[in-house]
């Protein structure tokens, strides 16, 4: 059976919106047709590509299969479309950035919107990850890059690849060559507060041999932390890339540890029913900037 443009904008837009009754006004089809759209490109790969949750509709393992690439034959059309019609993107959006990120590739993802969309105004948001997404959640911001962002029927979370962290410490501490949580239950430990993907990080190494750190010390300000750190105040969980500088001029050491810290994932978020131009230049922008400052691991 042959494979349809407008069963993969069905595809993308029922993934994204969550119901086929709003893809269908999206798209400006009826509900039937939608429908027999997604029936179609089920039966081409002989497996349906939506389960039912509730009220919404979520990918099935075939259907996460294929979305990547409808995603990217619908993304190259729309990219056809402007380049036959330029449209000049204006009004606002609202951009929440985790600090970490922010200190690596704001400036440039701002650079680049300014560059493309002049009449684009952003406003920033700079904060953990767990309010990142709240704040999506609750309309304060339009789309957000963060941390381990988790998956709900209401939003869209791309993965954009893994955020390699690591125990750092001052090179002036005396510490043994490979670490255990047995090793430095007793010193101070520095974290954004919980329950951030930091925090999280922490608390679960430390549970791995059954501890609990016997002080943490919190800050919403990563690079406060990364500061702290290097004056030798206490020890935290970093993003390798954000102390990388300071490991080279010898200020502080990355630590290994047993066991190894859990992965975390940066991801791109937005609300699945809001897909305006503003908030798809943005998310283009952020990840051409990612990819080119290499912050990230690929996901494997």
């Amino acid at each position: 059976m042959r494979i349809t443009l407008s069963q993969l904008e069905a595809l993308v837009w029922v993934a994204r919106l969550g119901t086929v009754s709003k893809a269908a006004v999206h798209l400006n089809v009826t509900q039937s047709t939608l429908s027999l759209r997604l029936k179609d490109l089920g039966s081409a790969f002989g497996k349906p590509m939506f389960r039912r949750s509730g009220r919404y509709l979520l990918l099935t393992p075939e259907g996460h299969g294929v979305i990547d690439h409808a995603e990217a034959i619908i993304d190259q059309l729309d990219k056809l479309h402007e380049r036959a019609r330029p449209e000049q993107i204006g009004g606002s959006v609202r951009l929440g950035v985790s600090e970490a990120l922010a200190l690596a590739g704001l400036p440039r993802i701002l650079r680049m919107l300014k560059g493309r969309h002049p009449s684009l105004e952003v406003a920033v948001a700079i904060g953990t990850s767990g309010n990142l997404q709240k704040d999506l959640m609750d309309g304060a911001i339009d789309i957000a890059l963060g941390i381990n962002l988790h998956d709900d029927p209401r939003l869209r979370v791309v993965q954009l690849g893994i955020q390699k962290a690591a125990w750092i410490a001052s090179s002036e501490t005396d510490l043994p060559p490979l670490i255990r949580p047995r090793d430095i239950g007793q010193l101070p430990i520095l974290s954004n507060p919980n329950p951030s993907p930091m925090y999280q990080q922490t608390v679960n190494w430390f549970r791995s041999e059954g501890l609990a750190p016997r002080q943490i010390s919190v800050s919403n300000s990563v690079s406060i932390i990364a500061s702290l750190v290097s004056a030798g105040v206490g020890l935290a969980i970093l993003p390798v890339r954000l102390v990388e500088q300071d490991v080279i001029s010898g200020k502080v050491m990355t630590l290994s540890s047993e066991p190894e810290i859990e992965v975390s994932r940066m991801c791109a978020a937005y609300r699945a029913e809001d897909w305006r131009p503003t908030i798809k230049a943005t998310f283009e922008a952020s990840r051409e900037v990612v990819d080119a400052i290499a912050w990230l691991e690929p996901i494997p």
